[in-house]
């Protein structure tokens, strides 16, 4: 399966075609921790999320601690990633550092729980292209066979993130005035094809120079920043 968002009443430009299509194909690939089946049924838990009943009645409590009971799996992940999908796609913003810590606790591995959070962002990216389009949701990516890479980063520093992250070597601002390796990539920095994977399907949508839109610089912002405030995503 792959992405061309024929039939939208709208074509994206070529670039996203390209980046979201690409960014399918890796999901359905073995990651560095998990299988090509594995993070295609991330997907399918993503989209599920949305129709379980205790994802539901957590975000309509007042607390989501003050809500028991298991999530309604769709696929043969273990329940703490599917506790972890769930939670992600429908309550991002009630995340805390204390229901981080229980799902290390329940079996998932830092670098697992990064590379989960890479491949969920990315599909709810792509999700949300065909859904603002009136598409359907694309068929889940094919898996192809392989085994996980398994393969460790290499200086990694404890800076107060959840997970340890990748030393910065430039510390210089850029044109921008930003780092030139912002927090926004080094936060999935432990596993390094997880930003690969995100950024090929984020990059056409938003980026600090070189738009090729027809807004400008200026008014990207404006809109990147309203849509922020509406998401409650302060970053």
């Amino acid at each position: 399966m792959t992405i061309d968002y024929a039939g939208a009443r709208y074509t994206p430009r070529q670039e996203l075609i390209e980046g979201h299509a690409d960014a399918w194909r890796m999901i359905g690939a073995a990651g560095t921790w998990w299988t090509g089946a594995q993070r295609r049924d991330m997907v399918a838990e993503a989209r599920n999320a949305w129709r379980c009943a205790n994802c539901a009645s957590r975000k309509d409590a007042l607390s989501p601690n003050a809500v028991s009971g298991e999530h309604t799996a769709c696929t043969t992940l273990p329940a703490p990633a599917v506790n972890a999908i769930h939670r992600i796609v429908t309550d991002p913003g009630r995340l805390t550092r204390a229901w981080f810590d229980d799902v290390i606790a329940s079996g998932i591995t830092n670098a697992q729980y990064v590379e989960l959070v890479s491949v969920v962002a990315t599909s709810v990216i792509i999700d949300t292209m065909h859904a603002a389009l009136a598409l359907d949701p694309p068929a889940l990516p094919t898996a192809v066979a392989g085994e996980p890479s398994r393969s460790l980063e290499a200086d990694l520093v404890d800076e107060g993130a959840w997970v340890p992250i990748k030393r910065r070597p430039d510390a210089s601002a850029s044109d921008t005035g930003l780092p030139r390796d912002p927090n926004i990539r080094r936060a999935m920095s432990m596993v390094s094809a997880a930003p690969m994977l995100f950024f090929r399907a984020f990059m056409p949508h938003y980026r600090l120079q070189g738009l090729q839109f027809a807004i400008s610089q200026g008014q990207a912002e404006f809109v990147a920043s309203r849509v922020s405030a509406l998401n409650q995503c302060f970053y």
